[in-house]
């Protein structure tokens, strides 16, 4: 294995020479001078189409094959065509010879090295940058072994620290990312890719997949082999079938497509709203078509795990849709993402408003989920708003799945299986046990308060000795507050002027009874104008809202 430095040189060289200039033209001055020097800008390659970059992360090998798979999953972070052509990534590693696999076999302890070996086709079934997959016979059952490539962790160990210090060295010298945070994604693809690297992770999600379809006769998912696998050896059922994309053979076995598209659809459901826990890349590789129509899937690399919170926010969303609400649309896409407090949330509105307008002579069967997605995909992109990881893979999971059944049968409707799901979660989350939980929850959180609110109430002090805090507001966030301002201040003032006007025909009539026998019918007359008028302004004033609902329904009634 190279050093890390030849490695960070050969990185660099790869990118130039396929028109990494699109990135490196955006750097500082500064410091794109230097590199000019030693050639690794092409002033012919500045802005390199997305196939350039597809192509260098291929010949980069599979840390950066992994990295442009796991950008293909986040169409908040680059264009759609981009996005588009890193889903045609190819892994172009070579496979292993048969010998190094059956070596890595023998070295692992506790693997069942023999039983393996002794029926194991040394062709592999599929070959990837993180390990290859074989067939073969365990205990008289047919199974699938998956083995990671020799010396794979080192490798991407290795490029994982230079990519880190790749983040860094952008974040400071391109200003087009300044609002990307660089170094937390590298982190977030770290991390999965060091799970994936794990086989004894994969084998974990597909145990819990299991159990959590344990019963359902139209999902199967594969026997994991615990005392066959460790963490660079997997060994599970091998799942037989019919490619759920393979629509003439799926014809010849007499299938029908359009329950299969249904079935496979209501799968995803169950992980979105029963189970919380998600296979994130349901392509019609990982699914087949068994015996009876029972769909198998497999390949539990790539899960996700959804919060109660954050369906909470997905059925928001698809009410605010189906409604033609904006402002509910609105903040349904806004809990789905991790940057509400820098968003315009009035423009937010207008521009959900705006988008909503394109459904809305459209039957509920007719919205494409894909189309949908899409746009609120532009509107993040818009207000540089981000998706976490589970966001991401969601979104991206279910334009996967609409596909696989729009694939199937080009009338399918995920809005119309989705539906139903959606709405028992909302009784679910509105059932008695649940509201229980989450009114304990609530007051342990406030009592948690209570018991910390007195060191924050320190700090907070400690703050203003030293100097207090700014309060930043933006023009549009002020000017609110400002008519809310004046609007109380009419009202302190007409308060004021009504109390100063009962407490001065107060004062005459104490002061000179007779004068007030005189003048009792004008003081009475003008006093009650005074006092009323402005009574008046400050129930109207308080009042808006109900007074506009109350003139709209009048009207409404007048017309018919």
């Amino acid at each position: 294995m190279i050093s890390r430095r030849e490695r960070f040189l050969q990185i660099l060289e790869v990118l130039s020479k396929h028109g990494f200039g699109f990135a490196l033209g955006g750097i500082k001055e500064e410091w794109r001078a230097p590199l000019a020097r030693v050639r690794l800008i092409d002033p012919n390659k500045l802005y390199s189409q997305p196939v350039h970059l597809r192509q260098a992360l291929e010949e980069l090998g599979p840390t950066f094959v992994k990295l442009g798979q796991l950008v293909s999953t986040r169409p908040d972070l680059l264009p759609p065509r981009y996005v588009q052509e890193l889903t045609r990534l190819q892994d172009n590693s070579p496979p292993v010879p048969p010998e190094q696999i059956r070596a890595m076999i023998e070295s692992e302890p506790d693997s069942a090295a023999e039983e393996i070996l002794a029926q194991i086709d040394p062709t592999p079934l599929a070959t990837g940058s993180i390990g290859q997959a074989h067939a073969a016979v365990y205990h008289g059952v047919d199974v699938v072994v998956k083995v990671r490539r020799p010396g794979v962790v080192e490798e991407v160990n290795r490029d994982l620290e230079i990519l880190a210090e790749l983040a860094k060295l952008l974040s400071t010298y391109w200003p087009a990312v300044e609002h990307f945070d660089l170094a937390g994604l590298a982190d977030e693809f770290a991390q999965s890719l060091r799970d994936e690297l794990d086989y004894l992770t994969e084998a974990r999600n597909a145990q819990r997949m299991a159990e959590n379809f344990r019963g359902d006769p139209r999902v199967h998912i594969p026997e994991i082999f615990w005392e066959a696998s460790t963490s660079r050896i997997l060994t599970m059922e091998r799942v037989r079938g019919i490619k759920i994309n393979d629509y003439p053979a799926l014809e010849a076995a007499g299938l029908d497509r359009h329950l299969l598209a249904v079935e496979s659809t209501e799968a995803i459901c169950r992980m979105i709203f029963e189970h919380g826990f998600f296979h994130a890349d349901p392509h019609p590789g990982n699914l087949f078509v068994e015996t009876g129509g029972r769909i198998g899937i497999i390949d539990f690399g790539m899960m996700g795990t959804l919060t109660d919170e954050f369906r909470d926010h997905l059925v928001t969303l698809m009410l605010g849709v189906v409604q033609q609400n904006p402002r509910r649309a609105a903040a349904g896409l806004l809990g789905m993402t991790s940057q509400e407090e820098d968003v315009n949330k009035r423009e937010l509105d207008r521009d959900v408003g705006i988008m909503l307008r394109r459904y809305a002579n459209k039957p509920l069967q007719e919205v494409r989920v894909g189309h949908l997605m899409g746009d609120l995909i532009g509107l993040l992109r818009r207000y540089r708003m981000h998706l976490p990881r589970e966001s991401a893979l969601f979104l991206r999971m279910l334009v996967t799945a609409e596909s696989v059944g729009t694939g199937l049968d080009p009338d399918f409707d995920l809005v119309t299986v989705l539906t139903p799901y959606a709405q028992r979660f909302v009784l679910h989350r509105l059932s008695p046990e649940v509201l229980v939980k989450r009114l304990r929850d609530v007051v342990e959180d406030a009592v948690q308060m209570g018991v910390e609110a007195p060191e924050y109430l320190r700090r907070l002090i400690v703050v203003l000795e030293r100097g207090g805090f700014d309060v930043h507001l933006r023009a549009d966030e002020f000017e609110p507050l400002l008519k809310r301002g004046e609007k109380i201040g009419h009202q302190v003032v007409a308060g004021a002027v009504i109390a100063a006007s009962i407490n001065g025909m107060a004062h005459i009539l104490a002061s000179d009874p007779e004068r007030w026998r005189r003048y009792h019918t004008p003081l009475i007359a003008g006093g009650a104008t005074t006092v009323g008028t402005l009574t008046g302004y400050l129930v109207l004033s308080t009042n808006v809202p109900k007074v506009r609902r109350l003139a709209s329904t009048l009207r409404v009634r007048r017309r018919f």
